[in-house]
């Protein structure tokens, strides 16, 4: 049911309706998985590995990380349609919008661990001064 509705709506995604802000398989385990294998295949060449940033902009902090300004509704239309002028060419000819979502929900569950360990680290290193 979640695949037709993904399918029906990539649709209207295809000739600038709206998309929607909140990804449908946010907080899915398994898209996420499914979502680094294939960011692994279609973006790492210039994203780096899990979204560090080479060529292309990090994925996982600041206006991409948690809490950020970009939606992933946002997203999503950078990733199917590209960036204008820009060499980030759009993926949505190649990838079905259930793949788009699947990378964007392992792109947010690697800001929250990116964020995570960048607390740690924080942390003990505080505690090294005493």
């Amino acid at each position: 049911m979640l695949l037709a509705g993904l399918t029906a709506a990539s649709a209207s995604f295809a000739f600038g309706n709206d998309i929607p802000a909140v990804n449908p398989l946010a907080g899915d385990p398994q898209a996420a998985q499914a979502g680094e294998e294939l960011f692994g295949r279609n973006c790492q060449q210039c994203h780096n590995s899990r979204g560090k940033g080479g060529k292309g902009p990090q994925l996982v902090k600041g206006a991409w990380g948690p809490g950020g300004a970009n939606s992933d509704g946002y997203m999503y239309g950078i990733i199917a349609n590209g960036r204008p002028n820009t060499q980030m060419g759009g993926f949505g000819p190649a990838l079905k919008p259930e793949e788009i979502w699947q990378i964007i929900a392992f792109l947010r569950e690697e800001a929250k661990r990116v964020k995570a360990a960048e607390k740690a680290k924080a942390g003990a290193e505080d505690d090294l001064w005493f």
